[in-house]
């Protein structure tokens, strides 16, 4: 309890937080690697479509959704639910969109959601 920050009870109960992914607009072309430019020469394959999904990190636990082959406008309506302490030590949540590849996902875009904005005093 020595580390507990000032205000935060040393009794704390355990809840749940949903995280509801609706859909993504207006994603970027991403495939401008140097296989993608190999494929396109050798085949004419010119697939420059994203493999999104959404990745959420909340005090220290990972969540993503499904993958979306080949969307600009993926949709899922899924929700990530974590379980942890309430009130949480963490500050915000962070929201990314990745482009699922083979060898190294992409972020293309991040969000940091502050949870003192859409909390509750006390």
């Amino acid at each position: 309890n020595l580390l507990l920050p000032d205000g935060v009870p040393p009794e704390r109960q355990w809840a749940r937080f949903y995280i509801k992914i609706y859909r993504a607009e207006g994603l970027p072309r991403m495939n401008t690697s140097i296989m993608a430019n190999v494929k396109k020469a050798l085949i004419g394959e010119n697939k420059d479509l994203v493999d999104p999904y959404v990745q959420v990190v909340f005090a220290g636990q990972k969540g993503k959704t499904s993958i979306q082959k080949s969307s600009y406008e993926p949709l899922w309506n899924e929700q990530i639910v974590f379980t942890e302490m309430f009130p949480p030590l963490c500050k915000r949540i962070k929201i990314q969109i990745r482009d699922s590849d083979k060898v190294n996902d992409v972020a293309i875009g991040t969000h940091f959601i502050d949870l003192r904005k859409i909390s509750n005093e006390g």
